[in-house]
């Protein structure tokens, strides 16, 4: 694994850190949460159950637990409810921190009387949510001296040293908490939330039968979002199994009388209904997989959520016995008894099917249910099918994850058999080029050695004639062609080593390079590559070096592959156009180096056909090429700019159409 691996990997890893942290905060905000609105629906569960006001002081009783289970703890709670008329307050019960037992009082207690309740009147003038009154020492016994004279049921003496009086304040009242130490502002807030609740309960209690309505539809809309929440965290289809017992509570929440409930799912596709059901205590009951054709009770199920209406039958003691024999017999429920989830026989069973988008809610009960709990059923219906709807979205983006990931798979692998195959083109360029280039210095070699043979033949007739001054002369001209033989061979020694270093393994390390000899090798490899190729192609070479620049730092085995690349499209641009314009046309390369403050230019120019404007951007992205399909990978260009770029330099193209393309390298001098 390279360098940028490692550093993508690391990127990653702090990536999914950062998103566990976020998650685990969020979570942690959400159990909290989750715990004041459990605790909320409790206070108002149980005062919705009031039917008097005495009932009052329970509630308060409630209100105790709850805060204490948040981890509020007082030492007593209250509710009182305000007397403006009389400057009085109507005290409704309190709770008792070290007996945890309801005292019932129902008094009349004047806001002048202590300066606990003095304080309350010019708070709830200034809009404020609560009035805090602090007593220490020997103010503590005396407020309870003096609220023991005025109560019915005297208080039960305080030994602390200090107390703090709240009183959080709704619209008709106040929730009254006694702690021994200062609430902090969370605590403070939680309390104004359940004085808020406190507010909107006592309203209902006012007008008692309007308030039923309204808590009914306070209690269906909670139950509804906690099947919302609890689907939100569903993450296979066996989750399924935790939301048939949610319904089931949430039916007993909603009042609604029934023995067993589930969710039935119809997939057209398979032509099969899922099941989930739910025994009696909530524990989940069975999953069922049922064809479409299995029985008419299903096929009724199916017909009617096809149309989306209600479905409803009735079944006697046998049908449900014949019922779950044939489950028994198809493997779907392992034992009778457990299924039936009763001690004994179920008499009659009514059967209730609710229509939603994805399948069909049931309800199962021993007497038929009536219009306002159907009315009930259809909105929870609903509110599964909004919930379910968004874990099959999530089931359909796994599904696709799972596709990217096998699809990013194999395009990494096809990206490397084309970087070979890239690495492979560039090498038979090089390697043509080369064959040609020494090609010459060989021609050289053997045609010198072939011709000092001849000399060597006329030389020894020479000697035997005895014309020693013609032997002379014929062994001079020997020496003249041995001297040639030599420097050609030593030419050709020198292009084998070059090639040698230019092509041993990279080892990425940079090196001191004359890149106007580096430049202008890779220029005569390729010319020589095009030539092998095709022996009519020819083109003019220009060059411009900047004899200045002596070595700079660079990796030359990296180099060299950018430049061969740069003069692959090159002479590919002039041999398209020369194809095209036979006549007329010669093709031409420029290469020119110079230096410009820290850095070095290569310009590489030439006259081809150009590149079109509306591609421009286009080049140097992976797998992008403007030859024909077959004939480019379309990575030489990319490559080069990863290298260039990794050298601390950068690659730019000018371009005209029809009149040819340059392309600018600029590397700096000095490389660390």
């Amino acid at each position: 694994m390279d360098k940028d691996e490692l550093q993508l990997l690391g990127e990653k890893n702090a990536n999914l850190e950062l998103v566990l942290k976020n998650t685990i905060n969020e979570l942690q905000q959400k159990k909290r949460a989750l715990q004041i609105e459990t605790a909320l629906e409790k206070v108002s569960a149980r005062t919705i159950a009031m039917r008097s006001s005495s009932e009052l002081a329970e509630t308060s009783a409630v209100l105790f637990r709850e805060l204490k289970e948040l981890g509020i703890t007082a030492i007593r709670t209250g509710v009182g409810i305000f007397d403006d008329a009389n400057e009085a307050m109507e005290i409704w019960g309190g709770t008792v921190a070290d007996s945890q037992e309801v005292v019932k009082i129902l008094d009349y207690v004047s806001l002048h009387i202590h300066p606990v309740f003095e304080n309350i009147s010019p708070a709830r003038k200034q809009n404020k949510p609560f009035a805090l009154t602090v007593l220490s020492g020997i103010e503590v016994k005396q407020y309870y001296q003096t609220m023991s004279a005025s109560l019915t049921v005297p208080l039960h003496q305080s030994h602390r040293e200090k107390e703090f009086f709240y009183s959080f304040f709704f619209s008709q009242g106040a929730l009254n908490v006694t702690t021994s130490q200062q609430l902090t502002e969370e605590e403070s807030n939680i309390i104004i939330r359940f004085a808020q609740v406190f507010e909107l309960i006592y309203l209902r209690f006012l007008e008692l039968l309007k308030a039923e309505a309204q808590t009914l539809e306070a209690i269906r809309q909670t139950s509804f979002n906690r099947v919302r929440a609890e689907i939100a965290c569903m993450r296979t289809i066996d989750d399924l199994n935790r939301i048939t017992p949610l319904i089931w509570r949430e039916l007993v929440t909603l009042g609604v009388p029934f023995s067993r409930c589930g969710i039935f799912i119809v997939n057209e596709t398979e032509q099969v209904v899922h099941a989930y059901l739910s025994t009696p205590d909530g524990a989940s009951l069975a999953v069922l997989e049922l064809a479409f054709a299995s029985s008419t009770t299903i096929q009724q199920v199916v017909e009617n959520w096809r149309q989306q209406k209600v479905y409803t039958e009735q079944w006697d003691q046998k049908q449900f016995r014949d019922w779950m024999e044939s489950l028994f017999k198809q493997g779907q429920i392992k034992d009778i008894q457990q299924y039936q989830a009763e001690e004994s026989a179920i008499e009659s069973l009514s059967l209730q099917f609710i229509p939603f988008s994805q399948g069909m809610l049931y309800v199962g009960s021993h007497q038929t249910v009536d219009a306002f709990q159907m009315d009930l059923l259809t909105p929870l219906a609903d509110s599964f099918s909004v919930a379910y709807a968004r874990y099959e979205d999530f089931k359909k983006l796994e599904v696709a994850k799972n596709r990217i990931e096998v699809t990013l798979s194999e395009l990494k692998a096809t990206q490397a058999q084309l970087i070979q195959s890239e690495k492979m083109a560039s090498l038979g360029e090089l390697t043509a080029g080369i064959a040609h280039e020494i090609q010459n210095p060989l021609n050289f070699v053997n045609n010198f050695s072939d011709l000092n043979t001849e000399l060597i033949d006329e030389l020894q007739s020479e000697i035997k004639a005895g014309n020693m001054n013609e032997a002379f002369s014929i062994s001079n001209n020997i020496k003249e062609n041995d001297r040639k033989i030599m420097h050609h061979g030593k030419r050709a020694d020198a292009i084998v080593k070059g090639m040698l270093q230019h092509s041993r393994s990279n080892t990425g390390l940079k090196e001191p390079t004359d890149i106007n000899a580096l430049t202008d090798e890779y220029l005569r490899l390729r010319y020589h590559g095009s030539r092998a190729k095709d022996k009519e192609f020819n083109a003019i070479m220009k060059t411009d070096f900047d004899e200045t620049i002596g070595n700079i730092n660079i990796i030359p085995q990296d180099i060299g592959r950018v430049l061969l690349n740069l003069y692959n499209n090159a002479f590919y641009a002039v041999t398209e156009k020369a194809k095209q314009q036979p006549n007329g046309y010669e093709p031409t390369i420029s290469v020119t180096t110079k230096k410009v403050n820290d850095k070095v230019e290569i310009i590489i120019k030439d006259n081809g056909n150009g590149i079109p404007q509306k591609v421009i951007d286009k080049i140097f992205q992976p797998f992008f090429t403007t030859k024909p399909a077959g004939q480019g990978t379309g990575l030489g260009l990319s490559l080069s700019y990863d290298i260039v770029k990794a050298h601390g330099g950068e690659i730019k193209v000018k371009t005209k159409e029809y009149e040819g393309s340059e392309f600018i390298i600029r590397l700096p001098i000095s490389i660390s």
